[in-house]
């Protein structure tokens, strides 16, 4: 299990919490992050969401929120969790694995 602190990307964009990652699941534990229109949860490479796999819509923000991982993903691929959102195309949150 590889388990890090997400933070916000800047001052407009405060996160905070636990990200977790186990076998199959990525788990977000005790989050407050910015309210935005169209968050999503990616797992990416070097913090680039083009290099990344969707886990899917954030399902709140605030509490924790469990995300299953594509069966077949290599987690050896990726470094990064990344709090996106799709419509305005930034990032919300981060955390380093």
């Amino acid at each position: 299990m590889k388990s890090e602190n997400l933070v916000g990307t800047d001052a407009e964009h405060p996160a905070s919490g636990t990200v977790k990652v186990e076998e199959g699941t990525v788990l977000l534990e005790n989050v407050e992050i910015t309210e935005v229109p169209d968050g999503r949860v990616i797992l990416a490479k070097d913090f680039d969401e083009k290099t990344g796999v969707s886990l899917g819509k954030l399902q709140g923000f605030n509490g924790s929120h469990q995300y299953p991982i594509p069966e077949g993903t290599n987690l050896n691929d990726f470094n990064t969790v990344l709090i996106w959102c799709d419509q305005f195309k930034v990032p919300i949150g981060k955390a380093a694995l």
